[in-house]
């Protein structure tokens, strides 16, 4: 049976294997970013590692600048008024 303890030391074997430190904390935090760089939405990420509030999801995610440059020029207003093309980005 595969539990958080017996995870972790396989994680940790793998580390020392690759000469590489892993921790199952990096792995979470990637596969967070992954997940919203994928399109993946901040309140499916929360219930996805179990939490309660955001607080602690935003602990997981850090976003590059080149990240929120790509989710602003998605999700901004300014998409319904001009196209894309024609606005010059200021971020």
């Amino acid at each position: 049976m595969l539990t958080r303890h017996t995870w972790g030391d396989r994680i940790e074997a793998y580390s020392k294997k690759l000469e590489v430190k892993i921790v199952p904390y990096d792995l979470r935090h990637s596969f967070a970013l992954i997940f919203l760089r994928g399109g993946g939405n901040a309140l499916a990420l929360q219930r996805t590692l179990g939490h309660t509030d955001l607080t602690m999801t935003k602990r997981y995610v850090n976003l590059a600048e080149s990240d929120l440059k790509e989710q602003h020029a998605m999700a901004s207003p300014l998409n319904r008024l001009m196209p894309v093309k024609k606005r010059v980005s200021k971020l």
